[in-house]
């Protein structure tokens, strides 16, 4: 993530770390795993110390060597057989296990992280670390777990030769050490690129899911050339990444099979000597071939694995730095008590705000809402509105100042306490995987069938939920377009309905209804803000006509604040936006009106009707 420093680690610090923390609790899965490696380990490197007894008895013409010579062979290859499936089996049941249980902890992590730090990063490319970067560390543990095995059997073998010429097999080990040097200089390459390759992953992501997600607004402007031409040049420095990294770790191997043909040579000259002088025989060199193979083979995938275990570096690095990441936003400890609930009053003293990205939304604000008032927020695009409402449930906290609910801090509030207070309707009707009435039922944990039907009935949705299929019992899927903005939106009410908190926070709420829904929509939000303290922004000023008090914002400050006639009267931004929606003079808006949000008495007048008239279709987004 761009916010999270991603830490630079070394091969003890990030796999012992996997150790600690997700491998140990399987440690006795380990063990039997560890114990099938030593098996197949001992009947590879035992290989070449049978066929040294084999070549002797043969050479001292042993006739029992007929029988349990190859008896002996099968014997060892069984045993390698059986031990490598069992590991296999055992090694993957730990792992896949392992794989789950950090994709649910990068889960939790993200659902509970700061939303300054979920921005800093798109869902597409957090979304990669689930698959690419988990499953590399999946498929780089599978490898060290293979080195392992490896290991025991490079050290058999090596017990081996020294059991049949101590000098030679101090040789050969000293000519494959002199590998250490090159391949830790591609091992560094290896890693850097690795690094790069993840990270270029998580943006092809990105690109994908930014393309498909536009696709008709891209096919409405024509734009699959341009889109198409962005995303293949991601494409191509992903493909410069990949083939540069496997030049590098194509490079071990040979750097090892060379190093082996040294180490044979060396291994044929010594043996030539020495068998001239009588230090060692036939059935000692056969031994010594054998073994060398043996140890071969472990060393060549040795180089691999590291290859591999360098790129598992680079992907714990980017998986520790999600965990690690720190919440700025600390839980208070101020509770309501079972029953109570507050009165809503809510207060703004000298808040400002600065986004992570360094843009300022909001400057000294300073504001009191009175309880169980309507207060509308109005203002053209980028005047902080939206961020008002995000600091309310502490989406974020304020930079500079505080806000109090009825006079105490939101930062001495306990989260779930404070939210649970607070019912939001945005612009963005978001519904999640499930039924229609578990959909509703999000609003209030344990709410019942009754409760949910008689919220969907006052946000006008019960009509078209009883038409589905299996009416509130219907899945939804929200990839889906299954329910039009209206019918979403209507879901989204019934949610916050059904919340029944004393705090509304209604982001447009009725900006994607008809105009026989959004009637119908209005009579439930005014009989729901009864009693309660509301917020709501408004684009559509014919909704907020009535408001106890208008909030009028311009670039992150309060410019003004009043009824509906008082800002009329002096003019300024409302008086400029009023006139522009509706293409009247300001002395034709003193009239009396109706009221919506349960705001000021009801009344008819032109301003009423104007209303309607809006409501039948007319919107402008000038705001």
């Amino acid at each position: 993530m761009s916010d999270v420093e991603t830490p630079h680690l070394n091969a003890r610090a990030a796999y012992g770390r996997l150790w600690r923390e997700w491998l140990a609790p399987h440690w006795h899965k380990m063990m039997v795993a560890f114990g099938f490696m030593l098996i197949v380990a001992l009947s590879t490197a035992g290989y070449a110390k049978f066929m040294e007894w084999v070549i002797s008895a043969l050479e001292h013409k042993d006739p029992t060597v007929i029988w349990w010579g190859p008896l002996g062979i099968i014997g060892l290859t069984f045993s390698k057989g059986v031990g490598h499936y069992l590991q296999q089996v055992v090694q993957n049941n730990v792992l896949s296990r392992v794989q789950a249980d950090m994709q649910k902890h990068m889960y939790d992590r993200l659902v509970y992280m700061d939303l300054a730090f979920l921005l800093a990063e798109a869902p597409a490319a957090l979304a990669a670390r689930f698959s690419a970067d988990i499953e590399l560390v999946r498929q780089a543990s599978i490898v060290v777990f293979g080195s392992v095995r490896d290991i025991l059997t490079l050290v058999a073998a090596i017990i081996v030769m020294l059991s049949i010429d101590w000098a030679m097999a101090i040789g050969l080990v000293l000519v494959f050490a002199l590998a250490f040097g090159p391949i830790g200089i591609a091992g560094a390459r290896i890693r850097r690129i690795s690094s790069s390759t993840q990270s270029e992953i998580a943006h092809m992501t990105e690109a994908v899911n930014e393309g498909l997600t536009g696709i008709r607004m891209v096919r409405t402007y024509q734009l699959e050339e341009w889109l198409k031409k962005t995303s293949d040049d991601v494409f191509d420095k992903l493909q410069v990444l990949r083939v540069s990294l496997v030049k590098w770790q194509a490079l071990i191997t040979p750097m090892i099979e060379v190093l082996a043909g040294i180490a044979i040579a060396v291994l044929l000259l010594l043996v030539a000597l020495r068998m001239q002088s009588g230090a060692i025989d036939l059935a000692g060199f056969i031994g010594l071939i054998t073994a060398l193979g043996v140890a071969t083979n472990p060393a060549r995938k040795l180089g691999g694995a590291y290859a591999v275990g360098l790129q598992g570096m680079a992907a714990l690095e980017r998986v520790y730095a999600l965990f690690d990441a720190k919440n700025d936003i600390a839980d208070g400890t101020f509770t309501y008590a079972d029953g109570v609930k507050p009165r809503g009053e809510i207060e703004f003293r000298d808040v400002s705000f600065v986004y992570p990205d360094g843009y300022a939304a909001l400057h000294d604000i300073n504001l009191t809402i009175e309880a169980g008032q309507t207060y509308a927020f109005v203002g053209r695009s980028g005047a902080g509105k939206s961020t008002v409402f995000n600091l309310l449930p502490r989406l974020f906290d304020a930079t500079k100042g505080s806000i109090l609910i009825d006079g105490v801090e939101l930062t001495d509030h306990q989260l779930g306490s404070l939210r649970n207070q607070i019912s939001v309707v945005s612009q963005d009707s978001i519904l999640l995987s499930g039924t229609v009435l578990e959909n509703i039922g999000f609003g209030r944990e344990g709410a019942t069938l009754e409760a949910c039907i008689a919220a969907a009935k006052a946000a006008a949705a019960d009509e078209f939920i009883s038409a589905l299929p299996d009416g509130y019992n219907t899945r939804i899927d929200p990839s889906k377009s299954s329910f039009s903005g209206g019918e979403r939106q209507r879901l989204s009410i019934a949610r916050a309905m059904l919340r029944d908190a004393p705090i509304l926070l209604l982001d447009e709420p009725t900006s994607a209804l008809d105009a026989q829904s959004e009637a119908a929509i209005r009579q439930g939000l005014d009989a729901l803000s009864k009693g309660r303290t509301t917020l709501v922004i408004a684009h559509r000023l014919a909704t907020i006509l009535d408001a106890d008090q208008i909030v009028v914002m311009d670039k992150g400050r309060i410019v003004d604040q009043g009824t509906h006639e008082e800002l009329l009267k002096r003019g300024g931004i409302y008086a400029d936006l009023f006139n522009l929606q509706f293409d009247m003079k300001a002395e034709h808006s003193t009239r009396k009106r109706g009221r919506s949000f349960a705001g000021r008495k009801r009344k008819r007048g032109l301003l009423e009707m104007v209303s309607r008239f809006v409501s039948l279709g007319h919107n402008n987004d000038h705001l």
